[in-house]
């Protein structure tokens, strides 16, 4: 899929951008090619994350994830800010399986980032100026992360409260469970079946 190996790459590359701006000049010196699954809505495709150093992104992968994690971009944001993982478990808003530390070890390398907006604005305004206009901005993205946050929760309770389209996470939990009670009932009825035929 064209989308999904384009949008592996613009992470790719947004994350060896905001990797020179963690305080550690080799962050990922420590890391040997672990793999991490990332299921990010809303996108309909997973990306691969190989944490080697430089970290590369992938829309498909041929072996087994150390990891596997399940979260928004919302999500995302918020473990970027430093959101404990627990918290986000427990609000429903971030899965994950495997490697807990690998998770948490990711986590921490994306809270340690801090861009640097004001250097590159220095050189066209001068100091104060690039010093002011960065602490609008994020003032700016903060209110606009906390209003994007609040619509999309609006958003969520419209559609499985209002509008019963989406079902909630405790409704296709148990949904699953059915279908893989169903599966297992199907299979033993299977094999009682070709018992029978074999008496004959």
């Amino acid at each position: 899929m064209q989308i999904a190996t384009l949008a592996a790459g613009s992470l790719e590359k947004a994350l060896a951008s905001l990797l020179k701006y963690h305080p550690d000049p080799n962050p990922l010196a420590s890391w040997h090619g672990q793999v991490i699954q990332l299921t990010l809505a809303p996108l309909p495709f997973d990306l691969f994350l190989i944490l080697s150093n430089p970290i590369q992104v992938y829309s498909s992968y041929g072996g087994d994830p150390h990891c596997r994690l399940s979260l928004s971009l919302n999500t995302l944001k918020q473990i970027q800010a430093g959101a404990p993982l627990s918290e986000l478990m427990k609000q429903g808003s971030l899965e994950i399986q495997g490697d807990m530390q690998l998770a948490g070890k990711l986590a921490g390398l994306l809270s340690a980032i801090e861009p640097d907006l004001a250097a590159p604005l220095s050189r066209f305004m001068g100091d104060a100026m690039a010093y002011r206009v960065e602490r609008a901005g994020r003032r700016l993205t903060a209110e606009a992360a906390r209003q994007l946050g609040r619509l999309q929760k609006h958003g969520g309770t419209l559609l499985q409260e209002e509008l019963r389209i989406a079902p909630g996470i405790p409704e296709f939990r148990h949904f699953s469970g059915q279908v893989t009670e169903l599966q297992q009932r199907s299979e033993v009825l299977l094999q009682r079946l070709d018992a029978l035929e074999s008496t004959r």
